[in-house]
């Protein structure tokens, strides 16, 4: 049976530079994750997981990595760090397929303030805390993985 995309989302693994990541506490799934939400019709899958981050949590951010092909005729976007297919379960979609872009930032600017309608909480955890937290059962090791990436682009 093959189960149609309802939605891609893009989210950001954003990583302090002293051991924490950025995560948010999401009223409708009820436990934490990384600050992200759906691609919208006029951005990229970078632009829009940026613009969740900031909408989120109020932190500007800027891109670990660099396009992996440029040229003056056309625009390069960044590759994610990952593409993750998956099915999960929400009120409003029900079980769907959802497919989401993840990509890893550094933190420029901005005071981190939670976006109360869909984000309970924001805090900076420290990355070997996050299995400790309710977060989905492959987070720790996505962080733990992105960290190590950025580390290595540094």
């Amino acid at each position: 049976m093959v189960i149609e995309v309802a939605h891609y989302t893009s989210s950001g693994v954003v990583l302090d530079g002293n051991g924490n990541v950025l995560l948010i506490h999401h009223r409708n799934h009820g436990r934490w994750l990384c600050p992200g939400g759906e691609i919208e019709a006029d951005e990229d899958p970078l632009a829009g997981a940026a613009r969740e981050v900031r909408e989120e949590t109020g932190i500007d951010v800027e891109p670990i990595g660099a396009p992996n092909f440029e040229h003056p005729s056309l625009r390069s976007v960044l590759p994610p760090f990952a593409v993750l297919d998956m099915m999960v379960t929400d009120r409003r979609l029900g079980y769907h397929r959802h497919i989401s872009f993840v990509y890893v930032f550094r933190p420029v600017s901005g005071d981190l303030t939670p976006q109360l309608a869909e984000v309970s909480d924001a805090a900076w955890v420290p990355i070997d805390q996050v299995s400790t937290l309710e977060v989905p059962d492959d987070l720790p090791a996505l962080v733990t993985a992105a960290a190590g990436w950025a580390a290595a682009r540094v």
